[in-house]
């Protein structure tokens, strides 16, 4: 019985030594991560790249638009709407600011 007393005792010692690896393990985990730049809005995109075509009609229908564009003034992108079948428009855009606005022409 006193050896596993002995064993009891020193799991109960290294108790707060595991926890306390493990709230450092996650901490470093936690602080080293960076943040994800915020996204356009990838339907509010291709709804613009179609009323810049389109004369005012934002369908998305037949719009196709990069995924996961960063919010970052100075990105370029270009979205090709098909006005037809077979028969598409290229439109380019640029992100103007950090919040996400974006011009759009139809070169």
């Amino acid at each position: 019985m006193t050896e596993q007393g002995k064993f009891a005792r020193a799991l109960i010692g290294l108790s707060p030594v595991v926890v306390a690896v493990c709230a450092v393990v996650v901490t470093v985990k936690v602080v080293g991560t960076h943040p994800q730049r915020p996204r356009l809005d990838q339907e509010a995109v291709e709804r613009q790249a179609s009323a810049t075509v389109r004369s005012g009609k934002t369908s998305r229908d037949g719009v196709v638009c990069p995924t996961a564009i960063e919010a970052k003034k100075g990105n370029k992108f270009e979205c090709d709407v098909y006005v037809a079948p077979g028969q598409s428009e290229m439109v380019k855009a640029e992100v103007v600011d950090d919040q996400g606005m974006v011009s759009m022409s139809n070169p």
